[in-house]
This record gives C-alpha cells, sequence and structure tokens, in this order.
C-alpha cells in the first residue's frame, strides 16, 4: 500500500507542475507586468525624476542629457520594455545585465518613433539606459516579464514599409472624428494593411494619445508624424508660414514613395469640415502629391533612393469628385466582436481625452439627426461625419460600387500571396517607368473584391490601459491556476488521509 501511496502522490505533484507549467493557461502565456516591482535610479542630472516614468501621464517627461543613467531592476526575470519617448529622432544605448550585473547584450539604437516595445534577453533582471549624443526623453516605461505583452498595453509594431491604404489626417483625433469608418471596414474587417500620418504634432500629450487610440480601434503599427505645428485659425497670418502647402507637400511625396500606398483617404479640401484652414491645406497637399510622387523629376533625391510610386486613388471628405461612396458604419463586424463602425470609432476617440471639451465627436448624420450642429457660422458643419467621401483622383476609372478598393488588383496588395505558378515582377506595381508622367487609365472591367491573405491580428481593446486595474486583472487572469492547486491539494489530502485509513485497518486485521 505504501508504494501505491506514493505513486499517487506522484501524480497529484505532475498534476500540480503542469498546471503551473509556462504555456498551459492563457495567464502564463501573457506576461506579468513588473513595473511596481521594479526599482528606477537615476544618476546624474535627471536624479528624482523616477516617478515621471510610471504616474500614467505622457505630459510629463523625464529628461537625460548625455551623461545620464537610468537603471531598471526587476524582482524576476525580464521579458520585454516598453518606453513611449518625448523626442523623435532619438538614439540611446541599452545595457542589458544578469542578476549579478554582469552584460547580457548591449545594443544602440535610433528611432523616430514614439512607442517602442523592447524585447530583453533570457534572464535579464536589469537594464541601464542613457542617450547618445544628444538628450532623450522618457515620458512612461513599462516592464514585463516573459511572454507576450498584455494586449490591453498599447505597443504598436513599427511603422510599416508598405500599405493598401493611408489616412491622412490634419491633427490627433481627425481620424476617428472625420476618417473613422475607414480603418476599421478596410483594416480591421477586411485585413488590408494601413496606416495614418498625421500633418501636426501638437503636443507630446497628444501625439501619445493618438497611439492610444489607433490601438483602441485595432490599428496594430506606429503612425506616422510629420511634425508640422498646430496653428489656430485665430492666430496672426505670419503663424501660417511654419505650416506651408509647399511643405507639407514635399513630405507627403516622400511618404508615398517610402510605403507606397494604393488608396490616399483624406480630409475636406473645400470646407475643412469647419473652416479649419490646416484641414483644407493637408487635403490639397495630400492630393497634389499624388501627381509629383510619381514624377522622377520631382525632388530626385527620394526618387533614386526609394524609387516614384503611382497611388491608384484618392478620397476626400465630403468631396463631390467623379463618385461618392457612403461608408456602411452601421453593420456589426466579427473582426471587432459585433461592434460596428462607428462604435469602434467612438471608442477609440475616447483615447484623446484633451479633446473631450470640443463638440466633435464621430457620427453618422444619416442614422442620427442629432449629429448635425450649427458651428462656427457654418450651417453645414458637423459634429463628426465618418460616412461620406467622394473620389477626386483614379488610375483605374471612376467607381460603380460602393468600395474604397473597387478596380484595384489583387496582386498589388501589400498581403497579397502570389502563385507558385506565376512569374515575378521586374518592378513593384505601380511604379511609374522612368519619365513617364502620371495620368489617368481606362476604367477596367470591375474585378473581384480584394482577398488578401488572412492575418491572425487580435480584436482590439474595449476600453484604454488603466495601470490601476492591474491587479485585479491578475488575480483575475490566474484564477484557473489558483483553482487547480486549490483542488489538487484537497484531493491529495482526501487520498492521502484514505490510504492512510485503509493501512491502519489492514495492520489492526494482522
Amino acid at each position: 500500500m505504501g508504494k501505491r501511496a506514493g505513486w499517487i502522490r506522484a501524480g497529484l505533484l505532475l498534476v500540480c507542475f503542469l498546471l503551473l507549467r509556462p504555456g498551459v493557461t492563457r495567464a502564463e502565456e501573457t506576461a506579468e507586468d513588473l513595473t511596481g516591482r521594479c526599482v528606477f535610479t537615476f544618476t546624474g542630472s535627471a536624479k528624482k525624476q523616477e516617478g515621471l516614468l510610471t504616474d500614467g501621464r505622457t505630459a510629463n517627461s523625464s529628461r537625460l542629457e548625455e551623461q545620464d543613467r537610468l537603471t531598471i531592476r526587476a524582482p524576476s526575470d525580464m521579458g520585454s520594455l516598453v518606453l513611449r519617448l518625448s523626442k523623435t529622432e532619438s538614439a540611446f544605448v541599452l545595457v542589458e545585465q544578469d542578476a549579478w550585473g554582469l552584460p547580457l547584450r548591449v545594443r544602440t539604437l535610433r528611432t523616430d518613433a514614439l512607442a517602442l516595445t523592447l524585447a530583453l534577453k533570457p534572464g535579464c533582471r536589469a537594464i541601464q539606459l542613457f542617450p547618445l549624443a544628444d538628450h532623450l526623453r522618457i515620458a512612461e516605461a513599462a516592464v514585463f516579464g516573459p511572454g507576450a505583452v498584455p494586449d490591453h498595453v498599447p505597443h504598436p509594431a513599427p511603422a510599416p514599409d508598405k500599405v493598401d491604404f493611408l489616412l491622412v489626417s490634419t491633427h490627433p483625433d481627425d481620424e476617428w472624428v472625420f476618417l473613422g469608418g475607414v480603418y476599421p471596414l478596410y483594416g480591421g474587417e477586411r485585413g488590408l494593411a494601413g496606416a495614418v500620418v498625421y500633418m501636426t504634432l501638437p503636443s507630446w500629450e497628444r501625439a501619445h494619445e493618438s497611439i492610444n487610440g489607433l490601438w483602441l480601434g485595432g490599428v496594430g503599427t506606429h503612425p506616422f508624424f510629420l511634425g508640422f505645428p498646430d496653428i489656430d485659425q485665430s492666430s496672426p497670418r505670419r503663424l501660417r508660414e511654419r505650416c506651408k502647402q509647399e511643405d507639407v507637400t514635399l513630405a507627403l511625396v516622400r511618404l508615398y514613395r517610402q510605403i507606397r500606398p494604393l488608396v490616399v483617404v483624406t480630409q475636406d479640401p473645400e470646407n475643412g469640415e469647419y473652416g479649419h484652414w490646416q484641414h483644407k491645406l493637408s487635403a490639397q497637399a495630400a492630393f497634389d502629391a499624388v501627381a509629383l510622387a510619381a514624377d522622377p523629376a520631382f525632388d530626385p533625391d527620394s526618387a533614386a533612393r526609394q524609387g516614384t510610386w503611382t497611388v491608384q486613388k484618392v478620397y476626400q471628405h465630403f468631396a463631390q469628385g467623379m463618385s461618392q461612396v457612403e461608408l456602411d458604419v452601421d453593420t456589426p463586424l466579427s473582426h471587432y466582436g459585433g461592434r460596428t463602425a462607428l462604435e469602434v470609432a467612438k471608442a477609440a476617440f475616447q483615447a484623446h481625452r484633451t479633446q473631450f471639451r470640443t463638440p466633435f465627436r464621430p457620427g453618422n448624420p444619416q442614422a442620427n439627426r442629432g449629429d448635425i450642429v450649427h458651428f462656427g457660422g457654418n450651417p453645414q458643419a458637423n459634429r463628426g461625419d465618418i460616412v461620406h467621401f467622394g473620389l477626386t483622383y483614379s488610375a483605374v476609372g471612376p467607381d460603380t460600387g460602393n468600395d474604397l478598393f473597387e478596380h484595384i488588383p489583387e496582386d498589388m496588395l501589400a498581403g497579397y500571396v502570389p502563385d507558385v505558378s506565376e512569374g515575378t515582377e521586374e518592378t513593384p506595381p505601380g511604379s511609374a517607368p522612368e519619365g513617364a508622367e502620371p495620368r489617368a487609365t481606362p476604367s477596367p472591367e470591375p474585378t473581384a473584391k480584394p482577398s488578401p491573405a488572412p492575418t491572425n491580428t487580435p480584436a482590439p481593446p474595449s476600453g484604454p490601459w488603466d495601470r490601476a486595474e492591474e491587479g485585479a486583472r491578475w488575480a483575475s487572469d490566474r484564477a484557473p491556476v489558483i483553482a487547480g492547486i486549490v483542488v489538487s491539494v484537497l484531493a491529495a489530502a482526501v487520498v492521502g488521509r484514505q490510504l492512510k485509513r485503509a493501512h491502519h485497518g489492514k495492520k489492526k486485521e494482522g
């Protein structure tokens, strides 16, 4: 009986081990947030700024000069470091150390991204970080254990190098208030590759709000920032010289050549939605940049470095154009768990907390007349319309339906996987031949709706990240493991007790 009891106990211990080992439960697959248990230490002129890195306020940041050091020590192995920066074109050194302070890896990182997720070497218990050549501004830092960073924590992938569509937004929040139906319908539901570019960078806080909002809307890649100032309509005319249309056009030409969008969607070029001059400027620049991006004589340096590019279609908010589309923003979308495009846009806008005092919200005036308001003396202005767009340029002919990607061949899409029997092309689709003038081509026969290779992008979270909820989520995620341990211990106690009784009974009989 003793031998049998030993095997039973061994089996119960094995059950406990299987319940606790990494990879069995979702809780183990998702990395633990170690931030609250880490020790942050600054040396040099940045002393006593540790609290700014974990206060949840991206309006504040810690400034590190060349001689300064930031050290982060964790009580257990680190898996990844999530940084929010308040400076573009940053360069810094990251030293990863083990539990004894020995270096595991030293990296020099140069980036123009504001949100970085850095994977760390196994066994990393501490990191040191210091800037190169110039100062570095860190708004937030979060440390996670081994495993995947939780989905509710915004951690966008690097900006893409090829997209199917590009949203040209004047300010952070315009991408949802006026263009908010596009990404949920085409990026989320249809799986096409999309990106967002912001003409202005009003403040670092609003820049980080845009990153959080994009994450809530299902956009998994970092946006682009052209960096032009946000200039109010009441500002003196001399300040408008800091945001010239030709400069914005040049920046967009270079971006078109870099990421090669097939479809560009932008704002209202005629009225700027409610009369905002920068809305009109960015919309016009987005249109003008199409012809120039295909012209090798314009900005020859970028043409030689990146090649020319022919955008296939341009849609502008409220424009008449050669045809109009009305986006269906009220049909439930499977990718978003049954939420509509309008609901996704409204949820994403909630990340733009600095803009809550404005009257603008994503809306569908056709379905809800309450969205219509008089603003700025313009009776046509509305709080937000994410439905109506006009096709103002096409290299593939006018639309006959209600699809932004009508007539665009499937093999031009970023996610297209060619058949093995097909030959490879010498020139990327859409590239303008040397010396060719951009022009609209005759309308082809309608083609089937593009169906890119399926993606496994998870549905976006339904609400913003709140570090205060981490404790409750930690306990909730580990409830199955805790319950399994309790059940195993109780089962072991019951079995052990029964075996002990049987053993004593047998001794009495003997």
